[in-house]
Order: structure tokens, then C-alpha cells, then sequence
């Protein structure tokens, strides 16, 4: 958590701010208002400051509906993380390009959220806010509010600093949720398949055998023929899709495959160092 949080500021101090890149929830909401102020009057507030008036608000009307045991995380958090981005404001901000400040923005911000996450903390902000709302609005869903709140701040930084910065700005926030996704479910994605084949006893032993990967048999039935049919499930790696399909091609030209992604594959049978 405290790595993760170390990360998300200096994301924001070294690479989003400097080039007033506003990527959502309360961070991009701060670096929006530092850049007006900054217009308007000269004189440059600090995110950490911003990010904390900003945040207090929302868990005032947070801790009111929903109690300090369930925000418990989220205020620790987010305290670390305002005084995170004071100590790091000390640090070199990147000025000179603005896609790589984007991209590697983007990949900082990612990975320190995932981190977080993976903790069992949050960051307050947008997604406090959401679940507040949420909580008045039932009909209205966490994720579906979060992209509301991120989405109007984006576009107020659009208005503010312009397309440029803005569009660039949209890229950082999908590189970071990608990188975010990651590291909470897992990168070794393996692969789930799913054969049925009328030499399902057989391909399942030469699988076992050759793969050396569990393998499930499950009970179903073709509703055209109304016939008994066995589905083989097993979950291999990346590298050993090719070749399993072309063991089954060769053993029964006939079977039929599903191959889906699986985000995160645990338990005995499964060697993720293989993915």
C-alpha cells in the first residue's frame, strides 16, 4: 500500500501536473484547480493541500452514511497519500515531452493504484463519491457513477487547457486502468478450454500426459442429437494453446473447442510460472 502510494504521487507531481494532464477523481480535480488558480491569480497551490480540502468534503458526508469501519482504509490512505504528494513535490518534473510524460504517467499511476487495491485500500475521491451517490440512487451503479464524475472532470480539463492535453489525458487514464487491472487480478493470464469431442477419455489422458495439466470432464448434452456428451475443461498457458489445438485437430478433426481467457488461475494442477 505504501509503495503503491508512493507511485500514484509521483505520477502526479513528476509527470500529470507538470503538463496540467487531468485524469480524473480528486488528483485531476486538484491539478484542475491549480491550474486556474494559477491563471487567475499567479500564485501556485500545492496538490497535496488541494487534494486534502478536496477529499474532506466527501468523507465528512461519507463517514455520515456509511460509518468510519467501512472508510477506515480509505482514510488512511488517502491521508498517506496527500502527505505522499507533499514530500515528493521536491522531485523533477518531466517537461519536455508530453506523450512519454502520458505514457509513463499513465504506467506509474496504474501500478501504484493496483497496488492499493491489492492491499485492501482505496484513495477516496471519485469512488467515494460514486458509492455516496450510490447510496441515495440505488438505480444508478458504482462504476457507471465513477465514470460520470471522471468523465466531468476530464472535460472541465478540456476546457481549461485544451484538446491536446485532454485527449492525452484520456490515454493516461486507459493506460493506468490497464496496468491497474493487472497487478489486482494477476498477469499470468492463462487460458480456459473448453472440447467436446466423442474421444474426450483419450484426449484427456495424452493432455494430462504430454501437458501434464489437470484436467475436468463435465457432464453435458448436444440438444440437437439429445445425445449424452462429455465437455473436457483444463486451463493451460499461452504457449501451450497452439499446440494442444493441434493435438486435438489431429485426434479428432471433429471436436469442437471454446478457448477464453482467464484472468487468474489458482489451486493444484496449475503452475502460473509456466504462463
Amino acid at each position: 500500500m505504501l509503495l503503491g502510494i508512493i507511485l500514484m504521487s509521483i505520477s502526479i507531481n513528476t509527470f500529470f501536473e507538470p503538463h496540467n494532464l487531468v485524469i480524473g477523481g480528486a488528483s485531476g480535480l486538484a491539478i484542475l484547480i491549480s491550474g486556474i488558480f494559477s491563471r487567475l491569480s499567479g500564485i501556485k497551490l500545492s496538490l497535496s493541500f488541494l487534494f486534502f480540502i478536496i477529499n474532506v468534503p466527501v468523507f465528512a458526508v461519507g463517514l455520515y452514511m456509511l460509518g468510519f469501519e467501512r472508510l477506515r482504509k480509505s482514510l488512511a490512505a488517502t491521508a498517506l497519500l496527500s502527505l505522499a504528494l507533499w514530500i515528493t513535490e521536491f522531485l523533477p518534473s518531466v517537461k519536455t515531452d508530453l506523450i512519454l510524460a502520458a505514457v509513463f504517467g499513465g504506467f506509474t499511476e496504474g501500478v501504484g493504484l493496483g497496488l492499493i487495491l491489492r492491499s485492501g485500500y482505496t484513495t477516496g475521491g471519485s469512488d467515494l463519491a460514486a458509492i455516496i451517490i450510490n447510496k441515495k440512487a440505488p438505480s444508478l451503479s458504482v462504476s457507471f457513477l465513477i465514470m460520470i464524475i471522471d468523465c466531468t472532470i476530464i472535460a472541465l480539463g478540456f476546457g481549461e487547457f485544451g484538446s491536446l492535453n485532454a485527449l492525452y489525458a484520456i490515454g493516461s487514464v486507459y493506460v493506468a486502468a490497464k496496468l491497474t487491472d493487472i497487478i489486482v487480478t494477476g498477469a499470468g493470464y492463462g487460458k480456459a478450454i473448453y472440447i467436446i469431442s466423442d474421444r474426450s477419455e483419450e484426449l484427456s489422458d495424452i493432455i494430462m500426459e504430454r501437458f501434464e495439466r489437470g484436467v475436468t470432464t463435465l457432464r453435458g448434452r448436444g440438444e440437437y442429437t439429445k445425445k449424452a456428451k462429455n465437455v473436457i475443461l483444463c486451463v493451460v498457458s499461452k504457449r501451450e494453446v497452439g499446440p494442444l489445438k493441434r493435438l486435438v485437430e489431429e485426434l479428432d478433426p471433429r471436436a469442437f473447442m471454446i478457448i477464453t481467457n482467464a484472468a487468474e488461475v489458482r489451486g493444484e494442477g496449475f503452475i502460473t510460472e509456466k504462463a
